[in-house]
């Protein structure tokens, strides 16, 4: 199930490393994840229909956290 759209594989694999500290697979697909090197691009992420929820929860908390800093 499409999770979020990020902009470039640096931030995808960011929001990935974060969903799997809490044990949530995420699969990466776009452009620019088919390079070595760090492309810009839109990257889109998908999870599990049984984890959306939680990462949708995750991801919200941590935009929450960021506003306050």
């Amino acid at each position: 199930m499409h999770l979020t759209t990020v902009s470039g594989a640096f931030a995808a694999r960011v929001v990935a490393a974060r969903l799997g500290a809490d044990g949530i697979v995420a699969e990466l697909r776009g452009a620019a994840m088919d390079n070595v090197y760090p492309l810009p691009g839109q990257v889109d992420i998908f999870v599990s229909v049984d984890d959306f929820e939680l990462a949708r929860d995750l991801l919200s908390a941590d935009s929450a956290d960021e506003g306050s800093a």
